[in-house]
């Protein structure tokens, strides 16, 4: 008996077919998926998880990622350890998808037999922040708000303030954005619980 060859088994998709595969669109960019300015295929939840194959890693991680947002266990904090190339990336941005619930999960492909082994029926939208090392610089606040009012994040915690509630959550952190000071613990336990549920992505 012989084996059949991958190409019947694992079908390609059209562009690696066609060979309009762009190599520099296979680099995912976590930042400009979380402002709206990535290629269709990371930006869109339902096309992201159609070309995406979900790992037994990235299973269990998402099972615990929506047992936490569910009240329902799952682990607090994840460090992904893979080295690089290893998919941490693409893991994040499975994550932030799912999350953020811009797509019903019932779209997302591999996710609703997901939910069901984690016994989740009813998953809530959580807000996403999303720190980027690379993107951020020290020297370079991140502005925000709207165009007449402009406001800077000076810090780490500024930037995080801003993306999970805005200038109500900036304003939490004001002063330490300002001074480059640490807020301290209570002032970020009270800015994540008034945002919850909520995942930051680092």
């Amino acid at each position: 008996m012989s084996l059949k060859p991958w190409r019947e088994i694992a079908r390609p998709h059209k562009d690696v077919l066609e060979g309009t595969f762009k190599q520099s669109e296979f680099a995912a960019d976590i930042s400009q998926v979380a402002s709206g300015t990535a290629t269709e295929e990371y930006q869109d939840a339902e096309k992201f998880f159609s070309r995406t194959f979900i790992t037994e890693g990235m299973r269990l991680l998402l099972m615990s990622v929506a047992q936490r947002l569910t009240g329902q266990g799952g682990d607090p904090v994840i460090q992904l350890q893979t080295a690089f190339g290893g998919g941490k990336t693409h893991t994040m941005l499975a994550v932030l998808h799912l999350a953020s619930r811009q797509v019903s999960t019932d779209r997302l492909e591999g996710i609703p037999p997901l939910l069901d082994e984690a016994g989740i029926h009813d998953l809530p939208s959580a807000k996403v922040a999303v720190i980027d090392g690379i993107k951020l610089s020290p020297s370079q606040p991140q502005q925000h708000g709207s165009s007449k009012e402009k406001a800077a994040a000076n810090t780490l915690w500024g930037e995080l303030a801003w993306q999970l509630l805005g200038e109500e959550g900036h304003a939490m952190v004001a002063q330490s954005d300002v001074d480059g000071t640490s807020p301290g613990k209570e002032v970020v336990r009270q800015l994540i619980e008034k945002a919850a549920p909520c995942v930051i992505l680092i």
